[in-house]
């Protein structure tokens, strides 16, 4: 049985694992399963409903489900080599292991060794106040300006904001690049120039750098950005994106 995604369900204690299972394979209500966890380990649970499909399905498991109606599409037996779903209880969520899984905490161990450079809670990238940052009178070259303008594209997360200077304005993401040693908001540029919210210095530092030229150089051949991704999204087949076509991105007097 192969464990493709876990997915939320309603009720407290209850998990439901989308599986694959192997030919000849064959899960029974009320049988169990073997569940493969982070650590390798297995945990051994009974299956208490296989292919729910509405709410009232989930009755065996909820008092309160035993009031809504049932799709009467539950199944008593699965045979592979097909995909279902299938309702366990009492498996911690994020410790099945899962491709999902593993890639998220890949993604955070990565996120861990990079310094991000607008860690403002104001933003939602951090703890730190942006209103902590600013200094008056505060300039950075024309190339730490363009370093900030580079698009290589590592997080974004879907939200609306309220503007940190202008908390009549609304700004969507965050959404955030990267350089592979530091990332940031799409918006820092626009708050060190027209804000003078200060940068570390021992990123400036690394921007003066001969490293930090190659990243330009490397950019000016091959950028991409959140504006082109959406664009790319909204052409792709029976896809529904509905994000902004520019990603709610501001110009410099706008912003």
């Amino acid at each position: 049985m192969e464990i493709l995604s876990v997915g939320a369900c309603p009720y407290e204690e209850v998990l439901e694992i989308h599986v694959r299972l192997e030919e000849g394979e064959v899960l029974t209500e009320g049988g169990t399963i073997q569940i493969e966890m982070m650590d390798d380990s297995f945990l051994e649970r009974e299956v208490k409903i296989i292919n729910p499909r509405w709410v009232g399905d989930y009755a065996a498991v909820s008092e309160r489900a035993k009031q809504r109606k049932q799709s009467g599409e539950t199944l008593k037996e699965f045979k592979g080599s097909e995909v279902c779903d299938v309702v366990v209880m009492h498996v911690p969520y994020h410790e099945v292991k899962n491709e999902a899984e593993i890639n998220s905490r890949a993604f955070l161990a990565e996120m861990e060794k990079m310094v991000c450079i607008s860690p403002f809670k104001e933003i939602n990238g951090g703890e730190e106040s942006i209103y902590d940052y600013v200094q008056e009178g505060y300039e950075v070259s024309d190339k730490v300006i363009a370093y900030l303008k580079t698009t290589n594209l590592y997080l974004m997360s879907l939200g609306i904001y309220k503007h940190p200077f202008k908390p009549d304005k609304n700004l969507c993401g965050p959404y955030l690049y990267t350089d592979g040693y530091y990332y940031w908001d799409r918006d820092t540029w626009k708050y060190v120039l027209k804000y003078h919210v200060t940068l570390p210095q021992e990123f400036i530092d690394h921007v003066m750098s001969d490293e930090g030229t190659a990243f330009l150089e490397a950019q000016a051949r091959e950028s991409d950005s959140w504006v082109s991704r959406i664009k790319d999204w909204k052409e792709q087949k029976d896809t529904l994106c509905l994000l902004p076509d520019i990603a709610g991105d501001e110009k410099l007097e706008n912003f």
